[in-house]
C-alpha cells in the first residue's frame, strides 16, 4: 500500500505538472491553430537557462528569469518566423516549428555541451518527508505547490482579466476578434511568449527531478500533445484535468504493467477520441473541421 500511495502521489504531481506544460501547447494552438514542435525544445530550455542563472544568482532569481528569457525568446520566434505560417496548410506549421526545435536543441548542445548536467534543489527541499501514508520527496511536493500557484494564476488572468478575456475570445473566434477591433496579431505575439514562458517554467521546475540533457524536450513533448487531445483543445480545465490523467496513467501503469507505461497515455486519447472527437472538455476541435 506504501508504493501504492507514493506511486499516486508521483501521478498527480506529475500531472500537475504536465497540465502547465500543456497549457502553453493548449494556448498557442487555439489562439493560431498551429501544432507547436517546438514546445519541447523551449521546455528544455528553461532548464538550461536555470541551470546558467542558479550558478551566478542562485534557485530563486533562476527560477524568475528563466522562464521570463524563454518567453522572449518566444516573442522573437512568433515575430520573425510562426506569424508567416497563419492561414495556411497546417503542414507549414508541423514543418517550421519541428526545424526550430531541432535548432535550439543543436544551440544547447553547442553552449552547454552533450553530456548531462544536475540542476541542483532548493536546500530547504532536499530529502524525504513522513507523511503518514508513505516517506515523500520534498521536492516532489514543492514542485506540486508551484505548479498549482502556476496554474492558479494563469487562471486568474483568463478569467478575471480584460487581457484573458480577449484570449478566450481568439480561442472560440479569432475572425470576431478583428471584426471588433482588437489587434489580433499582438494577441497571437503574446500568446506565443505566455506559451513559452510557460514551456520554461516547466522545464525549470522539472530540472532537478531529471539530467539535463539536449534531448528531453522531446520526453515531454508528446505527453502534452496527448493532454490538450484527452482535455480538449480551448479548456483551461482539460488541460489540468488532461494532465492528471496523464500523470496517473504513467504512474500506475509502472506499479502493475512496467512495459505499458509509455503506452497508457496513448490508449486513453483512442478511446476519449472515440467517445468524444473534441476532448474531455474541448470547446472546438481541429479533427472535427
Amino acid at each position: 500500500m506504501e508504493e501504492l500511495y507514493a506511486q499516486l502521489f508521483n501521478g498527480l504531481v506529475q500531472g500537475l505538472l504536465f497540465g502547465v506544460m500543456a497549457l502553453g501547447f493548449m494556448l498557442i494552438l487555439s489562439v493560431m491553430e498551429v501544432i507547436n514542435f517546438s514546445h519541447g525544445a523551449l521546455f528544455a530550455l528553461g532548464a538550461y537557462f536555470a541551470l546558467s542563472l542558479q550558478k551566478l544568482v542562485g534557485y530563486w532569481p533562476a527560477l524568475i528569469f528563466a522562464p521570463i528569457l524563454v518567453g522572449i525568446i518566444g516573442l522573437a520566434m512568433e515575430k520573425t518566423m510562426v506569424r508567416r505560417i497563419y492561414g495556411k496548410d497546417p503542414l507549414f506549421g508541423l514543418l517550421m516549428t519541428l526545424g526550430l526545435a531541432m535548432a535550439i536543441e543543436e544551440i544547447i548542445r553547442i553552449v552547454w555541451g552533450k553530456a548531462g548536467h544536475p540542476l541542483a534543489p532548493p536546500s530547504f527541499a532536499v530529502g524525504p518527508i513522513d507523511l503518514g501514508l508513505t516517506w515523500y520527496s520534498k521536492y516532489m511536493l514543492f514542485m506540486a505547490g508551484l505548479s498549482l500557484i502556476l496554474l492558479f494564476v494563469v487562471w486568474w488572468f483568463l478569467e478575471k482579466t480584460p487581457y484573458g478575456s480577449i484570449i478566450k475570445a481568439g480561442v472560440s473566434d479569432s475572425e470576431m476578434v478583428l471584426a471588433l477591433g482588437k489587434n489580433l496579431r499582438l494577441i497571437r505575439t503574446l500568446v506565443f511568449g505566455l506559451g513559452a514562458a510557460l514551456a520554461g517554467m516547466a522545464g525549470v521546475i522539472t530540472g532537478p527531478m531529471w539530467s539535463l540533457k539536449p534531448t528531453m524536450g522531446t520526453e515531454v513533448l508528446m505527453p502534452s500533445f496527448v493532454v490538450v487531445v484527452i482535455g480538449g483543445i480551448g479548456s483551461f480545465w482539460g488541460a489540468v484535468l488532461g494532465g492528471i490523467i496523464v500523470g496517473l496513467s504513467k504512474t500506475l501503469s509502472v506499479l502493475w504493467f512496467p512495459r505499458m507505461s509509455e503506452l497508457a497515455m496513448y490508449f486513453i486519447m483512442a478511446v476519449v477520441l472515440m467517445l468524444r472527437p473534441r476532448g474531455l472538455m474541448g470547446q472546438k476541435s481541429l479533427l472535427e473541421e
